[in-house]
Order: structure tokens, then sequence, then C-alpha cells
């Protein structure tokens, strides 16, 4: 089943004027543990970092805001969950509210990885990652992580940006557009300028 929309509106544009305001990622929950607690979070920026097959890497790129990152900066690992398109319900849970401030596992027994990471039910597949390189630019880190370990489910189709916001309550995409927003100006102050 897939996602569908509550209503009519369109979602704001993110990036207005920009040729990114053409792209529709795929919708990914990355999870992290580390000494007993499990993190998630919503994360668009993943992308496979080479083309041998017998050795996956992806590239993530990631707040250091967030605390699923500062589990994985302790841990060095984390699984990359790829949602399905049934899964929109999971946006807003794993995308507004902070760990620092919630579990977002209570009263759930995930399954896990085999370095112990919460991996959720329900996906396309998943894949534990381990960081081997990043690059800090300051609102971001760029991480790149070897595949461990990797589950796929045939047949299941991705959530995309789009029909993921798409399909949430007018309330709730306001809010994840106002969160948008929000960290795009708190970010702003990260930045790191580079040599021109």
């Amino acid at each position: 089943m897939s996602a569908q929309p509550h209503d009519i509106d369109t979602p704001a544009d993110p990036y207005p004027g920009s040729m990114f305001s053409l792209t529709n990622h795929e919708i990914w929950v990355l999870t992290a543990h580390h000494e007993g607690r499990d993190n998630g979070q919503v994360a668009t920026w993943i992308m496979p970092a080479t083309l041998v097959p017998d050795r996956p890497r992806v590239v993530a790129v990631l707040s250091p805001q967030n605390f699923t990152h500062d589990l994985i900066a302790l841990s060095g690992h984390f699984v990359l969950n790829l949602l399905a398109d049934d899964q929109a319900d999971l946006l807003p849970h794993f995308g507004l509210a902070s760990g620092r401030q919630v579990d977002k596992f209570a009263g759930a027994t995930p399954r896990r990885s085999p370095q112990g990471i919460p991996v959720l039910d329900g996906s396309c597949g998943w894949a534990e990652c381990h960081i081997v390189s990043s690059l800090d630019i300051g609102d971001r880190i760029v991480y790149v992580a070897d595949i461990l370990t990797q589950e796929i489910r045939p047949g299941m189709t991705p959530l995309r940006k789009k029909e993921a916001f798409a399909a949430q309550p007018p309330d709730v995409r306001r809010q994840l557009e106002e969160k948008h927003r929000v960290d795009g100006e708190r970010d702003r102050v990260f930045m790191k300028t580079f040599g021109a």
C-alpha cells in the first residue's frame, strides 16, 4: 500500500528556485546505538559511494546537532533503513522530536543488527555500516561507511520525500516544514567557509 495524500496542498519547496527542487530523494531512517542508548533520525542525503559490488560503501550526510549523530560518532556504526512507501507515518516519529528529549524506541523491542543497532521492520531493506572516513563541513558531517551486512526485501517500493510529505496531515506537514526552516537558520552559523 502506498502513501496517500491527505489533501491537495503542495508541500512548501525547501529549495525555491533551485535545481534541487526537482529532486525526490528516498527516505531513510538512520538508527544508532551506544552504551545502552538507541536513537534514529530521518535522513535523505544517503548515496552509494562505490561501483565495486563486493565492497559496498555509502556516503551519509548528517547534522552534528542531532543526537543520532552523537551516538554514531561514539560507536562508529549505524544502520540505514530504507523506508517502504507505506511507512510515511514514521516520518514525524523520527523527524520531529530529538532523541535527547524523547526515547524513540520506548515500548518497542526492535530487531537488532549484529552490532546491536535497531532495525526497523517493514522497510525495503537495511544495511549495517561502519564509518571509515569523515569530513566536517561545519553544518554537516559527511561520513563514508562500509556496509558490513545488509538485507533487501525484493518487490518493495521505497518511500520518497514528496510522497512522504504529501501523506502527512496538514498540521504535521507544517511542523516538518517549520523544523526544516528553523534547522536551516540554526545551521547557517555552523557552516564552514572554504578557500575561494
